[in-house]
């Protein structure tokens, strides 16, 4: 059990390679409330919604495209995947209610790491009050997790679309700092930060030649990002339109931009406190900081719209609406046009 003595126990192993014996590790780590009425077991659950309106997405982590083994551990991996799709049900202004989870891995996976995954998976869902309710167990070359994500809207709430910007609008942030995953991933694929959790449960961020201690908690934004999603289903459903920050403020921005037929005006002194955070390491590291502000990815803050004066607490004002006019829906810093996308899974 991780926490107590290792389990190097492997899915070769006989006394581990059964679905079910992993399940037996898996499903004490799984609770519910009283909206599931058929959970974890059965052929599938059985969820009582709040409302008719239910909310659906699904996204997949992918090893060595959306982490990679050496700078993670399995618990954050299994945050990482429940904060992913769980920022898409907050920012339509809906609130999580239930979660389903595929994992598939090699045979030489440790037994442990299922389970380490469901406590990840699981301690972050329940945070915003939502459930692991099923689920698959399969073999594949590499590991890979798709969740999909189900939440609530009242009847008389609103989803809250990309659509509805507004010229006039302020745009803002549910974050107090970005770029911060980014610089993380920049710390990982640089190999000047390894992550080592040799019983799972108290992992160590080993920096090599950073000065700046701090960087370790960079790499625990990128492994386990912690946004504040209840952002989308408290203050965010006043937005105009909103969506989560998982590609880059940029091609984000962008597509909010071109659904809603605006232009969005970054703020560059509004920026400025998250470059100058950021500052020092991207010194370190040979890398301009506005790069992860403006282009880093995997933040999952609530980027929204709002009529001014009316921007709520949690959010910070980045920015200005404009009418798309002779440049067309697009994303400016101060008027001027940006270079550089984002993430892109197929660039």
């Amino acid at each position: 059990m991780p926490g107590n003595a290792p389990d190097d126990s492997t899915l070769h192993d006989s006394t581990s390679r059964s679905e079910a014996a992993l399940l037996a590790r898996m499903l004490p780590h799984l609770s519910h409330g009283p909206e599931v009425e058929v959970g974890p077991g059965d052929d599938a659950a059985v969820v009582h919604l709040p409302s008719p309106r239910l909310v659906v997405t699904t996204d997949s982590l992918v090893e060595g495209h959306d982490f990679l083994r050496h700078a993670t551990t399995a618990r954050w991996i299994g945050h990482k995947a429940a904060v992913q799709n769980l920022a898409d049900i907050a920012a339509m202004g809906a609130r999580p209610l239930a979660l389903v989870v595929a994992i598939s891995a090699p045979a030489s996976t440790p037994s442990a790491l299922f389970e380490d995954l469901t406590i990840g998976l699981a301690t972050r869902a329940e945070a915003e009050g939502a459930s692991i309710v099923g689920g698959d167990l399969g073999r594949a070359d590499q590991l890979v997790l798709t969740v999909t994500a189900m939440g609530s809207l009242p009847e008389a709430q609103p989803a809250i679309s990309r659509t509805g910007a507004r010229a006039g609008d302020v745009l803002a942030i549910g974050s107090p700092r970005l770029g911060r995953s980014a610089a993380g991933l920049a710390l990982v694929l640089g190999q000047r930060a390894l992550v080592h959790a040799p019983d799972g449960t108290h992992p160590t961020i080993m920096l090599r030649d950073i000065a700046d201690p701090s960087a370790a908690e960079l790499v625990r934004w990128h492994d386990a990002p912690d946004p504040d999603l209840s952002l989308g289903w408290t203050g965010g459903r006043a937005a105009h339109a909103m969506m989560d920050l998982s590609d880059g403020l940029v091609r984000d921005g962008g597509r909010l931009a071109r659904a809603s037929d605006v232009a969005l005006d970054l703020d560059r002194s509004a920026l400025a406190p998250d470059i100058a955070q950021l500052a020092d390491l991207a010194t370190e590291l040979g890398i301009d900081p506005w790069t992860w502000v403006l282009h880093g990815g995997e933040e999952h803050a609530m980027l929204a719209t709002f009529s001014p004066g009316e921007v709520p607490e949690g959010f910070r004002p980045i920015g200005r609406v404009l009418p798309a006019g002779q440049q067309g829906p697009t994303v400016l810093l101060d008027g001027s046009r940006i270079d550089g996308e984002g993430f892109d899974h197929f660039a």
